[in-house]
């Protein structure tokens, strides 16, 4: 019986199916990513010897930095019997959004790692062996040249390392690194071998103890995918939760629509003696189906979408994905879970309707539209009126796609607006700095020297430079160290509500979140690694992040983060602000390890917000996607129901254009619902977001008109698109036959 009644109602037993099979798709398919992310991340360095030596406390490798001159102390360490140092780091090219450089001596045992396939190894400067997945992407070839940071490199090698990711970036000198990741005479790791017979163990222990400043890991125990596979499980998670709440309240609308379809039916059952529970089971046993069915699509459909994934020019390699048995269990629980919590509802109405009252009942929705109602609204109106537990429920599944949108749209934008205020680097005449060419600008890393040398162009009022470094400790999970000096124009923007500015490098100033989120006070004592800062003032910018982490003498920023000579963005102010784009241009052609912007433009030319607004339009998709296949059963199930009330509509004389029409004018209807019910959700969470503890130091929210145009736009094109068949079918409903529908 469950098997004929799904049949019976086919068209919306398989947009139901549709819908869930796409929320179980993005468990698994990006689940798998984010399991393959973390399994490629967590090998990425390649290590080829007995040790790792990185530097401690950083945030992750790439992030790492070590003074070259530390490679003979370890070297001298007894037990120890190779040392070679390694460059890692994320830059962009011109084709590929995330391109890996590694950076060794040549003929080393690390080069060797990476086996050639086509050509030679590298062997001196501006030389470059590219991965197989790179050599594909970009479509080069031994011979060819690379751009790199602006720099032309000779393309010697293709290399073949079994790992993804790996194959995604290049090789090239030790040297030749250090300038593309801007880390002179610096190290991102020492790989060392130990001598045979020696104690691993107390080896690792005496290399810790030349430096506070280094951390060792067994090689064939480094892993650093823990952090990142949760992190990025998680956010899987967070956008697979927007297609699985949307599925599932579809789920709930297409149950009750079919409950209340069939309520003559189920009164029949139940006055020849079918019990509640009975009729529950009924209800419960073709939700639980129809989750399996969708279930198995959907780990079809991620399957297939990580294929694609996989074939991706540029990153796909390093997206592909990695399945295990707990991504299609998890799938498959999210299914079944879906129809249950989706059946609950319409199992529990039917199970309550009196037989009686059900044989009564004639169809048409909930009864005539009475009152102020009756007057104010037209015949689309009433329509979602009379059903309106069912449209408030796809209202609210088509909402939540709304919500994604305005959520999204709205830390968007209040991200770009806080870069654009970096440092109070705002306003006319203003340019800011940064490495050219680095994935990820928390990366950005500029010699200092670049100061004096921008500082004496005659066009330039003044110049200052800034730090800026992440902290990481059980007391600090995440907290912002700003490096500034103080007798740069930029100290300005910090603006002390209580104490004073730092005067000595033992001394902090912490923002107001910093302040409330570690509860910090005038006097307090702050530990950052193995540095105890006083903290003498309190400041406000009104920029998240900067209000959430604390301020220090550059000189002592440099030496906490171990990155003496360097910054990692330079601030100019321009005499004549109408000069500011040929100031802005001359520093791009003298400095081309550097790229210059307009301050106001700052966040817009960065690739952190190219990949933010990559990923806002595939989310969006998603929820959109979804919310459409909502409106489609809704529209189709509506029409199923009123199927007599448009055969009787048709024989009185209303024209098929008529019928169209109001069909298109219901779902336009419903979509305008959405857009209100979706914004305010929207909003509420960002505000509950943004005022979250620890939270409110990185989301920043502005909301604008346009966002909300935006995604009222985007759902009303969803809703008519949706709208499509069903109309098409309501007018192509003959008048006799729909007349003796039943």
């Amino acid at each position: 019986m469950i098997l004929k009644n799904l049949w019976r109602r086919r068209t919306r037993s398989i947009l139901t199916i549709l819908g869930i099979a796409i929320g179980v798709a993005a468990v698994v398919g990006l689940g798998a990513i984010a399991e393959g992310f973390g399994n490629n991340y967590g090998t990425v360095v390649g290590l080829s010897s007995d040790l790792m030596v990185s530097q401690a406390n950083a945030f992750d490798v790439a992030y790492s930095s070590l003074d070259e001159e530390i490679g003979p102390r370890i070297e001298a360490v007894p037990g120890v019997e190779i040392v070679e140092p390694g460059v890692y780091g994320w830059i962009v090219t011109d084709e590929m959004p995330f391109f890996l450089i590694f950076g060794y001596d040549p003929g080393s045992n690390a080069a060797q790692h990476y086996r050639i396939i086509d050509g030679k190894p590298v062997t001196g400067p501006k030389q470059i062996a590219i991965g197989k997945a790179s050599a594909e992407s970009l479509k080069k070839g031994v011979g060819d040249t690379l751009r790199v940071s602006g720099t032309p490199y000779q393309i010697v090698g293709i290399y073949e390392t079994g790992q993804g990711m790996e194959e995604t970036g290049g090789v090239v000198t030790l040297e030749d690194a250090q300038t593309i990741v801007q880390k002179q005479r610096k190290v991102s790791l020492y790989q060392v071998g130990v001598t045979r017979g020696a104690d691993i163990e107390q080896v690792k222990q005496r290399i810790e103890a030349v430096d506070d400043d280094l951390l060792a890991s067994i090689a064939s125990d480094y892993d650093t995918n823990e952090t990142y596979t949760a992190y990025l499980q998680g956010f899987a998670w967070g956008i697979s939760l927007i297609a699985i709440l949307i599925g599932g309240l579809g789920m709930m609308n297409a149950m009750v629509m079919s409950v209340l379809e069939r309520t003559r039916e189920i009164g029949t059952l139940r006055a020849v003696g079918w019990s509640r529970g009975r009729v529950v089971r009924l209800i419960m046993g073709e939700t639980l189906l129809l989750g399996f069915v969708g279930g198995m699509i959907g780990i079809a459909l991620g399957v297939g979408f990580n294929e694609l994934v996989a074939m991706a020019p540029g990153v796909g390699a390093m997206l592909e994905g990695v399945y295990s048995p707990s991504i299609f269990i998890q799938g498959m629980v999210t299914a079944l879970a879906l129809g249950l919590l989706g059946g609950a509802y319409p199992a529990w109405v039917a199970a309550n309707l009196q037989p009686v009252e059900a044989l009564r009942y004639e169809g048409g929705g909930s009864g005539e539209v009475k009152g102020i109602l009756a007057r104010i609204g037209g015949q689309s109106f009433r329509n979602l009126w009379r059903r309106r537990t069912r449209t408030f429920i796809s209202a609210t599944g088509i909402g939540i796609g709304v919500a994604t949108l305005v959520m999204l749209g709205g830390v968007i934008q209040g991200m770009m607006s806080e870069l654009n205020e970096l440092a109070g680097s705002s306003g006319t005449g203003n340019i800011t700095i940064m490495q050219r060419d680095v994935a990820d600008m928390s990366m950005s890393s500029l010699d200092e020297r670049l100061v004096s040398q921008i500082r004496a162009m005659p066009q330039v009022e003044s110049v200052s430079p800034m730090l800026l470094g992440f902290v990481m400790t059980p007391d600090l999970p995440l907290f912002i160290i700003s490096g500034i000096d103080p007798n740069t124009a930029a100290i300005e923007h910090y603006k002390l509500v209580e104490g004073r500015q730092v005067q000595r490098p033992n001394e902090i100033i912490v923002g107001t979140m910093a302040a409330e989120n570690y509860d910090l006070k005038i006097g307090s004592t702050l530990q950052v690694y193995n540095n105890r800062y006083k903290v003498v003032g309190l400041f406000e910018t009104g920029v998240g992040w900067e209000d959430g982490g604390g301020l220090l003498f550059m000189r002592e920023a440099q030496s906490l983060l171990n990155r003496p000579r360097s910054v990692s963005y330079i601030f100019v102010d321009v005499k004549n602000p109408a000069e500011a784009e040929i100031v802005r241009d001359a520093i791009d052609r003298r400095f081309p390890e550097a790229r210059a912007s307009l301050s106001s433009e700052f966040a817009e030319n960065t690739d952190d917000m190219a990949s933010a607004q990559v990923m806002l339009d595939a989310i969006s998709l998603l929820a959109l996607l979804v919310g459409g296949i909502v409106v489609a059963n809704t529209l189709l199930m509506s029409i199923f129901e009123r199927t007599r009330e448009i055969g009787t509509l048709r024989a009185v004389g209303w024209r098929k254009q008529r019928i169209l029409r109001q069909i298109i004018e219901e779902s336009v209807l419903l979509c305008l619902l959405a857009a209100i019910v979706g914004s305010i959700m929207g909003v509420v969470f960002l505000f509950l977001l943004s005022n979250a503890p620890f939270a409110n130091t990185f989301i920043s929210v502005e909301l604008d008109a346009g966002i909300f145009i935006e995604a009222a736009g985007l759902t009303l094109i969803v809703g008519l698109i949706a709208a499509a068949y069903p109309a098409w079918r309501a007018s192509k409903l003959q008048p006799v036959e729909a007349l003796r529908y039943e």
